[in-house]
């Protein structure tokens, strides 16, 4: 029992004994305002809503968003206070907010506190800025508010939680130092050119193993025996990615947070390349994104949106690599179309990936190499063209530049 039920219970007892009509009438009407007050607590945060509203949730790297709070009290009791706490990540910059530390690593709280009448909305805009790549949570959040007389609190959590997606930087290829026109030359691989299905040019016999959807129905008919279409070579080779997430050889080392930025601003700037060109292109990783642990598989394709799925899987990465890059590359790498060129983004060259490259040279894959930092100074690898793009110096020149619309 609350000490303020006690002290009505005694005032009444008192009353009682003393026979005092007054006492007893203030004690009778204390209770009925304690009663009220009761009353109100209970239903204090019935029929209240908490919203975030997005003007868009997937940003470019620098780019502003708006970000509404909206509260409602949708009954016919209006409320004295309301004190709303929003959970939000700190890497983001929001303003104007009044922001306050959190327990939690790496977030701070939005601290909202209104008074609501009756079937009264109540919006507060805000602004965010995208300064920084990621998956970010905004929640969960908890309201709070209480009867008038602040005899006692109500709280309620609200699990809801909303993510704003935050692409990493894109950047021209000249800005990493890559020449602008076909960065990876003209390969010759030991293997021919993947098949072009737009280009057909004639038919053949079929073979057990052809893919009867490729077969040509009229020359069929026309010759009397099973046909499959021919097509020219294409004239753009896919173009897989596979980046190395670590940036040291041992996780208990850690990570250099500048460096894997890099890395992923190199990858992402190459898969928009790629993809402007009217290449194929598909992403590896050895790591997996956030939430759900899901593997960063994504095969070469050019459907108009492979470059948001590539996005999206480099803003959700986690930074620590689940697996070294050469598993990767073994894995994925031999279940690549013929004529694919392989390129790999890396801070980190070990005697493994150098022995796996090699492996994929000897099958006849192109490959081209994107090296930062320390992995720079690693002896050349035959059969593998290689571009160094600096490190911690180049990351920091490349990212204090303002980026217009255009470097996108």
């Amino acid at each position: 029992m609350k000490s303020w039920a006690w002290a009505l219970l005694g005032l009444g007892l008192l009353a009682i004994l003393l026979r005092s009509a007054p006492l007893f009438l203030l004690t009778l009407l204390l209770t009925l305002i304690a009663g009220a007050a009761l009353l109100w607590l209970r239903v204090c945060l019935v029929g209240v809503s908490y919203r975030r509203r997005f003007s868009r949730q997937r940003l470019f790297h620098g780019d502003e968003v708006t970000f509404d709070i909206e509260l409602v009290n949708a009954k016919p009791l209006p409320l004295a206070w309301l004190r709303a706490e929003d959970e939000l990540p700190k890497a983001l910059i929001i303003e104007p907010a009044r922001l306050v530390h959190s327990h939690r690593l790496g977030r701070v709280r939005l601290i909202n506190l209104v008074s609501l009448r009756w079937y009264e909305r109540v919006t507060r805009h805000y602004r965010v800025r995208a300064v920084q790549r990621g998956a970010w949570a905004f929640g969960p959040a908890r309201l709070l508010s209480g009867d008038m007389f602040g005899f006692d609190v109500r709280e309620e959590e609200l699990n809801a939680v909303d993510t704003l997606l935050v692409y990493p930087r894109v950047v021209p290829l000249t800005a990493l130092g890559l020449p602008a026109d076909r960065p990876f030359g003209e390969f010759r691989a030991m293997r021919q050119l993947a098949e072009d299905p737009l280009r057909l040019n004639g038919a053949r016999a079929y073979v057990p193993g052809d893919s009867m959807r490729y077969v040509h129905w009229k020359a069929t008919a026309r010759r009397g025996s099973l046909q499959t279409k021919t097509f020219d070579a294409s004239a753009n080779r896919p173009l897989a990615l596979f980046l190395n997430i670590n940036t040291h050889e041992h996780a208990w080392e850690g990570y250099d947070p500048d460096l894997q930025e890099y890395a992923i601003t190199a990858t992402a700037s190459l898969a928009r390349w790629a993809w402007e060109q009217g290449q194929a292109v598909g992403l590896f990783a050895n790591t997996v994104t956030q939430p759900g642990a899901q593997v960063v598989r994504i095969r070469p394709a050019g459907h108009r949106d492979q470059l948001t799925l590539i996005f999206e899987a480099l803003a959700r990465l986690v930074s620590f690599g689940r697996w070294p890059l050469e598993e990767a590359l073994r894995h994925e790498g031999l279940h690549l179309p013929y004529g694919t060129t392989i390129v790999v983004v890396t801070a980190l060259l070990t005697e493994p990936l150098r022995r796996t490259l090699l492996y994929l040279h000897d099958r006849g894959f192109a490959l081209a190499m994107i090296t930062l930092g320390a992995a720079g100074a690693a002896p050349p690898i035959p059969g593998v063209r290689r571009y160094h793009i600096g490190g911690r110096e180049e990351w920091e020149r490349l990212s204090s530049l303002t980026l217009t619309g255009s470097a996108r």
